[in-house]
């Protein structure tokens, strides 16, 4: 008896059991999403603390003289969305398959993970800046996992 074409094709549109997702790699898309975040932070301190220093701001006042810069905060929030990109990307490598899944998993537990710091941190980020950042964040990380998806396809019919 053969299959009806239909039916095979809704059964295949059904998401993929939660045992089909591999925690692993979840694990370090969140892993590499926190330490570039982590070290692109550092690095965009150092250098804007620097300039800050050197115009006569004292060192106890750079934390919110940054806060309060539009430009700071729109390059922090960039350059944390390609942390999250990446981290979607590395989700989706070690997964080696249902890579927009894994993404989406990533991107969920970096949502989390950030707004749980956010509770801890004694820093007052612009609501706007943050509203905008989580919006974002779950796109990003899928988009890691759609890059992923791409190089993939691009591999295997070469």
């Amino acid at each position: 008896m053969s299959e009806d074409p239909q039916h095979r094709s809704s059964s295949s549109a059904r998401p993929p059991p939660l045992a089909a997702f591999n925690w692993k790699a979840v694990a370090f898309g969140l892993f590499t999403d926190i330490l570039s975040t982590a070290v692109l932070s550092v690095v965009l301190f150092s250098l804007l603390g620097t300039r800050l220093v050197a115009e006569g701001t004292a060192p106890r006042d750079m934390e919110r003289a940054l806060l309060s810069s539009n430009a700071y905060l729109l390059v922090s929030m960039i350059a944390g969305l390609g942390c999250t990109v990446l981290g979607g990307y590395v989700s989706a490598w070690v997964a080696g398959r249902l890579e927009y899944y894994h993404a989406l998993l990533t991107g969920i537990a970096v949502l989390i993970f950030g707004e749980l710091m956010m509770l801890g941190s004694p820093l007052d980020y612009p609501l706007a800046y943050r509203v905008l950042g989580n919006l974002l964040l779950i796109p990003a990380a899928l988009y890691g996992g759609h890059l992923r998806k791409v190089s993939r396809t691009r591999e295997s019919q070469s």
